[in-house]
């Protein structure tokens, strides 16, 4: 089942359509943005997260590690119970340094 926006019929199980919002000004010293979904946020802390994406050694697999380290994590924190949906978009702001 989809969690889609406006499916107020299963609010009583625990879905929600209200998303969490966060404002933040972008500068020029800022690296990359993590768009991920709650079964990532659920087991990966925010410092977690930016250290996977920011030593990624290829950018087009930092999602792919953060998802994978997440899956990993619902596995050890979380026994018993079914891993929730994990998915995770990284945009970087800045061309990748020469190599």
């Amino acid at each position: 089942m989809s969690r889609a926006f406006g499916d107020y019929c299963v609010k009583d199980y625990g879905v929600i359509s209200a998303p969490e919002v966060t404002q933040r000004r972008i500068t020029s010293r800022d690296q990359f943005i993590i768009l991920a979904t709650d079964g990532v946020w659920d087991v990966v802390s925010n410092e977690e997260a930016v250290q996977i994406v920011a030593t990624a050694p290829k950018r087009e697999k930092a999602a792919k590690r953060l998802v994978e380290f997440a899956h990993r994590a619902w596995r050890r924190k979380r026994r018993g119970i079914a891993g929730d949906d994990c998915s995770a978009i990284c945009l970087f702001f800045h061309s990748p340094p020469p190599s």
